[in-house]
């Protein structure tokens, strides 16, 4: 006869790789950027979390057309199996900076398009000159959770990380302004200017309260968009080509021959280094992090 202890959690034979779905999804809302993230389709993730909600007796997502959320349940799950799915992680960073020989793997980048495309990759020769043998990955993302799951070595990011397993190095101050070009300044008075009269050039609401829109909602400037992209090179390109005034990085922006607004200043923006205690000691990796150091203060030398 069965008795109370028959559904007790074999706790030796609980999925990982479910538990691994269960909190992506968990910390995405949605299956589908989950199946992105993981490198796996929808009905694998699917399938695990619904072996996972059966071994476990619990119903722990509510999944439907507009996303995945959470159950009272699953939130007392996810509070445990964080945790555990971040040290499973580490398996993943610590064989990487463990590895040593000819064959190693390419160092990992993550950072915002504007810092790749400006600041890392025109001196990627600098890198070269001093270690020919490393290779570098340069991928575009504002997401700390590939540096969680071990698929990065490195970020660069625009808040300063609060996980306990990361350490954050301080960046030089990135200066952020508004700029238009010659053609469209033509005629036109700088320090007369009114921006509520102009056309400006946005980021998307994609990116939500960060610095340049709480300015742009605090000065009552919502009305005068008429260009907006997730893309900071798009404004630039936009603004080079005479379409309106663009919030942009100084460096980048002086660099495109673009002219600075003088009306109003925008906030600075402080990046930061951000890598892994358990790699802190690899030589390899700390010479790519003195290189990316050197190419900020290259970069933001005369903005």
């Amino acid at each position: 006869m069965e008795n109370g202890f028959s559904k007790m959690v074999n706790e030796q034979a609980i999925d990982w790789e479910a538990i691994r779905c269960f909190v992506e999804v968990a910390r995405r809302g949605s299956l589908s950027e989950a199946a992105n993230e993981l490198g796996l389709s929808i009905p694998t993730i699917s399938r695990r979390i619904d072996g996972l909600e059966a071994q476990l007796d619990l119903l722990l997502l509510r999944r439907g057309p507009r996303g995945a959320h959470l159950t009272e349940a699953g939130h007392a799950i996810l509070q445990v199996a964080e945790p555990g799915a971040r040290q499973l992680s580490q398996i993943a960073r610590r064989a990487r900076a463990l590895q040593d020989g000819p064959n190693l793997p390419s160092v990992r980048i993550s950072a915002t398009e504007a810092v790749i495309a400006d600041v890392l990759a025109p001196r990627l020769a600098n890198l070269r000159a001093q270690d020919a043998s490393i290779c570098i990955d340069l991928e575009v993302s504002n997401d700390i959770a590939n540096l969680n799951a071990g698929r990065t070595d490195m970020a660069i990011r625009m808040v300063r990380p609060q996980e306990e397993t990361l350490i954050a190095r301080r960046l030089p101050v990135i200066r952020l302004g508004l700029f238009a070009s010659p053609d469209y300044l033509r005629g036109k008075a700088l320090d007369r200017l009114v921006l509520q009269d102009e056309h400006l050039l946005w980021l998307d609401r994609q990116y939500g309260d960060i610095a340049e829109n709480l300015w742009l909602r605090a000065q009552g400037l919502d009305a005068t968009i008429r260009f907006c992209s997730s893309s900071v090179r798009s404004l630039l390109n936009a603004a080079v080509a005479g379409v309106g005034i663009a919030p942009l990085p100084a460096f980048a922006a002086l660099q495109a021959g673009l002219i600075e607004i003088p009306l109003r200043i925008l906030p600075d923006r402080q990046p930061w280094l951000v890598f892994h205690r358990d790699t802190k000691t690899n030589a390899r990796l700390q010479l790519v992090r003195d290189w990316i150091v050197a190419c900020f203060k290259d970069a933001l030398a005369e903005a």
